[in-house]
């Protein structure tokens, strides 16, 4: 059974078909498949022999198109399919008559169409119109020429009762399919959406956060009224030269590595985001000024014994930081500019140190 199961379910290689087109197709065409050979063999039925040959040639159609869904030609399945089973309700419809209740396999085709033009919608609107065209051609047809095969009750009662249940399975499964369909696109969508907001927060060549998301970050942190935080904002020290001397990939290898060291020391203590060429800010979380010392000069004695390889060199950089414990007194960009001040009073007194 788990054999059968994973046959039926086995997803095509062509990337422009959805998943669950081809196993809705497959599924629903062997439920035509059983229905029509069940009632090809009524007792009823075994005089016309003509009428049970076209039948069973549409078993084999429908066998046929299953094996196009193996082989990436589902699309032309489908067309197939479609056209295959309206000539088969109309032919069945023909002969037994409207109150057999075949010709309610329209309502299945219009399903299992949706899940193959859910994204056209004029297709969906034609493919519509000419089953509706097609269901009340027969029913006139049926209103002017009487049924050719009479059923007796009994065969009148088990037709109504096996069509209503291939009917609504039908109609459940692939319903069904339409629906996970809109799930997985919902998904997709949300995991598309994420993946485009972390894009315009990350900084791509540190991988840190941006200023951009600093700043929003920080704005909702100081909405709250007991914030308690520090700010820090530090630059490379001469860090064109760098660019000067070694060229800027060989810059852009020392922004990525520093990058790393700066995540690995702040994890725990805070965030940290590239705020512009070769200056970070760090935003320490909890931390009074004096603490927020102790951390960052750390961080500064692990920057100056960070080796940076690129291309056989070995580089060796230093930093100068501004740091400032938040005031709740002044704004957020009041804050900042704060240890920017600092920063450049650190460059100014001989670069590599903390100015607090």
């Amino acid at each position: 059974m788990s054999k059968l199961k994973n046959i039926l379910f086995m997803d095509v290689d062509n990337p422009n078909e959805k998943a669950d087109g081809p196993i809705a197709l497959r599924i629903s065409a062997i439920v035509m498949m059983i229905y029509l050979a069940v009632i090809s063999v009524l007792p009823v039925m075994v005089h016309r022999v003509l009428w049970i040959v076209g039948n069973l040639l549409f078993v084999l159609i429908y066998g046929h198109l299953i094996g196009m869904t193996y082989r990436n030609h589902t699309r032309k399945a489908l067309i197939w399919y479609n056209v295959v089973t309206v000539a088969a309700v109309c032919s069945n419809v023909g002969l037994i008559g409207w109150n057999s209740g075949i010709q309610h396999f329209l309502f299945v085709l219009v399903l299992i169409d949706l899940i193959f033009t859910c994204r056209n919608r004029w297709k969906q609107c034609v493919v519509v119109m000419l089953l509706c065209v097609i269901r009340l051609a027969l029913y006139f047809y049926c209103r002017m020429y009487a049924a050719t095969i009479q059923l007796q009750i009994f065969y009148d009662i088990f037709l109504q009762v096996f069509t209503t249940v291939a009917v609504f399975f039908m109609l459940y499964l692939n319903g069904m399919m339409l629906a996970r369909d809109s799930q997985v696109i919902e998904r997709k969508l949300m995991k598309y959406n994420k993946e485009l907001q972390r894009a315009a927060n990350t900084d791509m060549l540190t991988k840190l956060w941006n200023r951009l998301f600093l700043m929003q970050y920080m704005e909702k942190k100081v909405a709250s009224p007991d914030i308690f935080l520090s700010i820090a904002i530090g630059d490379i020290d001469f860090f064109k030269k760098v660019n000067d001397t070694y060229g800027h990939e060989c810059g852009d290898e020392v922004l990525r590595t520093l990058a790393a060291v700066f995540k690995k020391e702040m994890e725990g203590c805070g965030v940290v985001a590239r705020w512009g060429g070769e200056e970070f800010i760090f935003v320490f979380e909890g931390v009074n000024g004096d603490e927020a010392m102790v951390l960052l000069d750390h961080l500064q004695r692990v920057v100056r014994d960070t080796v940076i390889n690129y291309e056989g060199l070995q580089l060796k950089v230093t930093m100068t930081f501004g740091l400032v414990e938040y005031d709740t007194k002044l704004r957020l960009d009041e804050n900042i500019n704060i240890a920017d001040e600092r920063l450049y009073i650190g460059k100014e007194k001989g670069r590599d140190r903390i100015i607090y």
